[in-house]
């Protein structure tokens, strides 16, 4: 059976290998690991916004859940990204009464955070298909997005509204928030071609 396996081994490889040579089956397992991982990896959008989300509840700077969160994942699908009421859910980053010092670094983190977002979602937007799926994208964004905002209320609790860390903060959300509702246009823009697409397969 030995010589057997062998000669099959050889037989199996003679196309590629110039006579009956050991095959390091380690070399061959890599690639085909990485391949069956590759479609699990999230694109750059839903890691920068899971990032950003992340970053700010696990900071406690907000809540890790939000009904506010929730109720806008249902709407932004159909009216689009819209200013709204920012209900904080109970963190007690306020009650901590930080030195400015400290507030002001963490404004700059999340500021940063919130820019590293923005990039991640304009740079897919630019290369991404045209009519690619972009729902999963959208509804991290809003997450992502909703969080940032929320942050902003309970810093504002901590420090001066005029403060120009956070006032910093606030033209980095104005620019999440523009890509986040190009997204949504997107979006519903594929909508729109299904249903009108639907609608016509209906008449024919």
């Amino acid at each position: 059976m030995r010589f057997g396996t062998i000669g099959l081994t050889c037989l199996l490889t003679a196309s590629l290998l110039s006579g009956c040579a050991t095959v390091n089956m380690s070399e061959i397992a890599v690639p085909q690991t990485a391949k069956a991982e590759a479609p699990a990896e999230k694109n750059i959008v839903l890691r920068a916004a899971t990032k950003l989300y992340n970053a700010l509840t696990n900071r406690g700077f907000v809540a890790k859940d939000s009904g506010e969160r929730v109720q806008s994942a249902a709407n932004i699908l159909l009216e689009g990204l819209k200013e709204r009421d920012v209900t904080v859910d109970s963190v007690d980053y306020a009650a901590q009464n930080y030195p400015k010092a400290t507030v002001e670094a963490d404004i700059r983190y999340a500021a940063r955070q919130v820019s590293q977002t923005t990039k991640a979602a304009e740079v897919y937007l630019e290369i991404a298909d045209t009519d690619q799926n972009m729902r999963e994208e959208l509804q991290s964004l809003e997450k992502a997005l909703l969080a940032a905002r929320e942050a902003s209320t309970v810093f504002s609790q901590s420090i001066d509204a005029e403060n120009s860390e956070l006032l910093y903060l606030d033209s980095e959300l104005d620019g999440l928030t523009r890509i986040t509702d190009r997204f949504g246009e997107r979006v519903r823009l594929q909508a729109a071609a299904e249903l009108a697409a639907r609608r016509a397969d209906e008449k024919s």
